[in-house]
């Protein structure tokens, strides 16, 4: 079975526990029993261990982990560690820690190490994808796996004012003659971009569009636009089009044919969806369980400070007096 990913993964959570979002806690280095108690030093009564030192350093990124894994950088995280030791012992000497508004910080904090902990053991621990599950969605959603046609172009624009006149028309219009004349005697296609075009999205790039597919540049540049880059052959310059916000002359640099994804190379996104998928149900049902367990009763007239209607009484028909001949 493919290994699952489990670092980073975030699973779409309701509201009411959305603390979850954060990342899983890293897990500490495995090491033997003898090696996680080996002493660094005392404070008080109080020991730091190699267990301490690999607590602190699995929480953080492995770029600033590395910095401690020498003989100095342990040195200066035990002397670290020994500092926050001797401010919480006397914290708790001074019952700070008993402190009202304290004391939930702390539970605050406590409640989501433990609710990440437990969703960790009882969902995501508990959802595997197998490769089976992974086969079966691609081949009944292959269409999600087609990457469309798509085409790179450089290209000059010479702009059009929403209400040009005629003649500020034929000015543009003449510059962008000009232009492809230059262009068909050989001069470089970029370098002529950077010089007289007045697209400044792509201008100081010479031109460069970067890929695109089908219907992803038509608002930005005109349907005439896109029509020609996808009609035209690598290496061909166009002749001038006109579209509503100028004139325009492209050369299509590149062009990627429509190409479907393998299931190995769909493989770890359609994992990582179906892992999430089924997370979320799991987590649903988890909560659903919890719920029988542990009943729950909203006080809505506290959470929005009104007092609800009073039941109105039913009202009976009145009875009806049989009448008198």
């Amino acid at each position: 079975m493919y290994h699952m990913q489990k670092k980073g993964l975030i699973i779409s959570l309701a509201i009411t526990l959305s603390i979850f979002l954060m990342s899983r806690i890293p897990e500490a280095h495995s090491k033997d029993t003898q090696e996680q108690a080996k002493v660094y030093a005392t404070v008080g009564n109080e020991k730091i261990t190699q267990a301490d030192i690999d607590a602190k350093t699995s929480m953080l990124p492995p770029q600033f982990r590395e910095r401690y894994e020498t003989a100095d950088g342990k040195k200066k995280l035990v002397e670290q560690l020994t500092k926050m030791s001797l401010l919480s012992q006397e914290a708790r000497r001074l019952n700070i820690d008993k402190k009202e508004e304290v004391a939930k910080r702390i539970k605050e904090i406590a409640d989501n190490l433990i609710i990440q902990e437990l969703i960790k053991e009882e969902v995501m621990d508990k959802v595997k994808v197998s490769d089976a599950d992974i086969e079966k969605y691609y081949n009944e959603n292959k269409q999600e796996f087609v990457q469309p046609e798509k085409v790179k172009v450089n290209l000059i624009q010479f702009k059009l004012k929403e209400n040009a006149t005629g003649e500020e028309k034929s000015a543009q219009k003449k510059k962008a003659a000009e232009t492809l004349k230059r262009l068909k005697k050989g001069e470089d296609f970029e370098k002529v971009a950077k010089e007289v075009s007045e697209d400044e999205r792509t201008k100081n790039n010479g031109g460069n569009t970067g890929f695109f597919s089908k219907g992803k540049r038509s608002n930005t540049y005109g349907p005439k636009v896109e029509d020609a880059a996808f009609s035209m052959k690598e290496g061909q310059i166009s002749d001038i089009i006109e579209e509503k916000n100028g004139f325009y002359i492209i050369k299509v640099a590149e062009k990627k044919p429509e190409k479907e994804e393998t299931l190995q190379e769909a493989k770890s996104k359609i994992e990582r969806r179906l892992q999430q998928e089924q997370q979320k149900k799991a987590y649903d049902t988890y909560l659903d369980t919890l719920s029988k367990r542990y009943p729950v009763k909203i006080y809505d007239e506290n959470i929005t400070g009104s007092t609800p209607p009073p039941k109105q009484e039913e009202q009976k028909p009145a009875e009806q007096k049989p009448v008198q001949p």
